[in-house]
């Protein structure tokens, strides 16, 4: 069975096309890209404390984790503060591509798992300003 590299090409272009498609039209809903603007401020949030975290420390470690109970959980360097708001941008965009399967069959699942990336964001920019005042206050 011989590869035809035409029809491979060809089924590339068709598939980015479908994809520049249905991209435009889930932009061209307004509460979508309310939803877009709110998720990468929050994230460019999160990158600009991770930032500031990262040149104003003194040490080569930090503390990542602090629990209540038990102190201190995890200590590690302090370039690894930068998972914080890269597990926010990997959020977003997981939600999207599965937005961009489900958004025809219903309305509610746009706002469902938009609404979820932005609760998960606003969580990690609180464990980003934890991260800060354990090491800082």
């Amino acid at each position: 069975m011989a590869i035809d590299g035409h029809k491979i090409l060809n089924y590339l272009y068709l598939g980015r096309e479908k994809l520049v498609q249905a991209i435009l039209y889930l932009v061209s809903f307004m509460f979508v890209r309310m939803y877009l603007l709110f998720l990468f401020a929050l994230n460019i949030i999160n990158w600009l404390l991770a930032f500031y975290i990262n040149n104003n420390v003194s040490q080569n470690l930090v503390v990542l984790h602090y629990n209540v109970n038990l102190g201190v959980n995890l200590i590690g360097n302090a370039r690894d503060i930068y998972i914080i708001p890269t597990l926010g941008l990997a959020f977003i965009a997981i939600n999207f591509l599965l937005l961009l399967n489900i958004f025809k069959k219903d309305k509610f699942l746009i706002h469902l798992l938009l609404g979820f990336s932005l609760l998960i964001n606003l969580f990690l920019i609180a464990g980003t300003v934890v991260i800060y005042l354990v090491n800082f206050r």
